[in-house]
């Protein structure tokens, strides 16, 4: 393929001279969002598509925050077609097929963090409702052990929004939610859910809910087990099984929601799950007995209370994270739990006409229990966000700041975005925030290997982009492109030998360019699709504390210069088809680029049939991953499974 040749390391430049036109742009997409265009103020029709746009754009969150204050950045939505795709899978797994994302996996039932536009794990951030629910110590989430058959909607927010979202929100983030609370009393739903494939993988899950006058509850339940014994080629060319992988998982979910009266309502949340799994050897080892266990508790209880032009709400939530890590080989064996308090208060206020003014209060303390030592990073903040939308709504203006203070140390986050639908069928957007991350527990007093004498990272994020959205008759356009440009000082990087300890490595200057493009055509019976998604990411070092490094100019470890994903299918009454096409580029292991692993390229398949049985509807799934049989390893010495599948039936009334 032609994209190859970007992505080889020898033609660098021209991806570098690309983006540094592209990024040249932004100041005139700044500018334009800006452009009164007078004459379309007159026009009522359009007025009456704007209204139908700004409803239907409420309808893909219940964060207050993504769906009022986000002007000028890059929203992807996950649609509910393919969260039932992969209702028996984990959200690594989903983002790692479906956008162009780089997901870390370590291994078929390893660990698994995000990477947003070249930034690191620790600076991606994970909510759930609202609530951050990162690993307090390692600062990070691990995306394969979150199952997506409990979520209703998936968010992807793109670039740095520490203002909104939190100080440690460099790269981007990923906002889970549940559905939202109903108290119909004739909408009661209960759905049974089973599923089976390679390598002794076997999955039940249930979802139930009802209502009783204003008293809703749910409960979601999801338990897993696979034997994980693919066959791969060891280091020295030789095939084997792969052993010591086995992975079991349970995990439930309790919600309940009381409709106080027509302004109030409280939500309580519980979920936890525990996930078990042995870790198999790396290809440079001959074996391994490793075992790691980790258990999530998380409680959550939320008010909120709206008028016509205000709204209140307060949510509070207390959450504990263990692992259980055992190595019998060298008689290590190690437990440790961190614990988290979140608490926010907010108001939203209309303002006028067009304006809304948000003012919320979050509070996050966060503790690790050691002997006689207990580690603390206390976060206490203030922020204020307002959104205006002149020129009869074509317009968006947000601005967005946060004061907070992280243990002793002061921070001041601004932020701006604008958004400028130009037509009908042509939008821009640009989006300006400082960025900021104080080093995580781990980072600062992990033994061995901590380092209090870490300093935060912090920086700068600017983004820009446009869409295109279009139909006539049977056919429908979506074209998006978005560029971006981050420069973040005192970097931090985990660097060692056996004992690993991180270190600032000054400046980081990531940019890219990233696409986003669907069309669909429909005829009678039939729907035909195809998406495309690219993404080409330079995240270099631009500057060392150390003399002579040999990381200056070179990509950051575990960045793809390029990522890019393919879906084609079609819908023909109950039956749905789609083949899923991902590449990965070249991926770094060294901060001096001596040592990187392949690209690849992996194909799946995904079939669903749908079929209605009286009040009843039953769903069958089948999917088919690696059906070229690629041999690929996503990090370092971790071989990925050759062609594997899954099927899945569902049973719903």
């Amino acid at each position: 393929m032609a994209f190859l040749q970007f992505d080889n390391p020898a033609n660098r430049q021209i991806g570098n001279l690309v983006i540094a036109r592209m990024l040249s742009r932004l100041r005139l997409l700044v500018l334009l969002c800006m452009i009164p265009i007078s004459h379309l103020k007159a026009q009522k029709k359009n007025d009456t598509l704007k209204t139908v746009n700004i409803r239907a754009k409420h309808t893909i969150s219940e964060d207050i925050r993504l769906n009022n204050f986000s002007s000028g950045q890059k929203i992807q939505t996950i649609d509910s077609t393919t969260l039932k795709l992969y209702s028996q899978q984990s959200i690594a797994t989903l983002l790692s097929q479906q956008l162009p994302v780089f997901v870390k996996s370590y291994s078929f039932n390893g660990l698994a963090t995000l990477n947003f536009r070249g930034a690191s794990a620790a600076q991606s951030a994970v909510l759930w409702n609202g609530v951050p629910i990162q690993n307090a110590a390692l600062g990070v989430a691990d995306v394969s052990s979150l199952p997506v058959l409990f979520m209703k909607k998936v968010n992807i927010v793109y670039g740095g929004s520490g203002a909104l979202y939190g100080s440690g929100n460099v790269g981007g983030a990923l906002l889970l939610e549940n559905d939202k609370p109903s108290f119909d009393s004739s909408d009661n739903h209960v759905s049974v859910s089973g599923g089976a494939g390679s390598f002794g993988q076997y999955s039940f899950g249930a979802v139930a809910s009802t209502t009783v006058k204003r008293l809703f509850l749910s409960t979601s339940i999801l338990s897993q087990s696979a034997h994980n014994d693919y066959r791969y080629t060891n280091a020295t060319g030789i095939e084997q099984k792969m052993s010591n992988a086995r992975l079991t998982s349970t995990a439930a979910m309790l919600r309940a929601a009381y409709k106080a009266n027509q302004h109030n309502i409280i939500n309580l949340s519980l979920w936890t799950q525990q996930y078990t799994r042995q870790i198999p050897p790396a290809l440079f080892e001959a074996s391994s007995v490793k075992k790691q266990q980790d258990k999530a508790l998380r409680l959550v209880a939320d008010w909120q209370h709206e008028q016509d032009r205000y709204t209140l709400y307060a949510k509070s939530s207390l959450m504990r994270d263990s692992i259980i890590y055992t190595d019998n080989a060298v008689q290590v064996a190690t437990a440790n739990s961190v614990y988290q308090y979140y608490q926010e208060l907010g108001w939203k206020q209309q303002v006028g006409t067009f304006g809304q003014l948000l003012l919320f209060a979050p509070v996050q303390l966060s503790w690790l229990p050691g002997g006689n030592d207990t580690q603390r990073q206390n976060r206490i903040a203030l922020v204020a966000a307002y959104t205006t939308k002149p020129l009869n709504g074509r317009l968006t203006l947000s601005a967005q700041a946060r004061a907070e203070l992280i243990n002793n140390a002061n921070i001041f986050l601004p932020g701006a975005g604008a958004a400028f639908r130009i037509t009908d069928w042509l939008s821009a957007r640009a989006n300006v925030q400082r960025t900021y991350r104080m080093p995580s527990l781990n980072e600062l007093y992990y033994f061995p290997g901590g380092n209090a004498r870490l300093k935060p990272e912090q920086g700068w994020n600017e983004d820009a982009g446009y869409s295109v959205k279009a139909k006539k008759n049977s056919f429908t356009l979506y074209h998006d492109v978005s560029v971006f440009n981050r420069k973040i000082n005192d970097w931090i990087l985990w660097l060692g030998g056996a004992v690993w300890t991180p270190h600032n490595i000054a400046t980081v200057h990531s940019r890219g360019i990233e696409t986003d493009n669907k069309i669909t055509y429909s005829t009678g019976n039939w729907q035909l699709h195809a998406a495309a998604g690219t993404a080409y990411i330079i995240a270099t070092a631009a500057a060392s504390y150390l003399p002579n490094d040999g990381s200056i100019g070179k990509q950051i470890p575990y960045t793809p210069r390029y990522n890019g994903r393919l879906n084609a299918g079609c819908t023909y009454k109950r039956l749905y088809l789609n083949y899923n096409h991902s590449y990965t580029g070249y991926r770094f292991i060294t901060t001096d680029e001596s040592a990187y692993l392949l690209p690849y390229h992996t194909g799946n398949i995904h079939a669903m049939y749908t079929l209605p049985i009286r009040k009843c509807q039953l769903e069958l799934t089948t999917q088919i991953n690696n059906v070229w049989n690629e041999q690929y390893a996503i990090a370092g010495f971790r071989p990925m499974p050759g062609t594997n599948w899954l099927t899945g039936i569902k049973f719903g009334f």
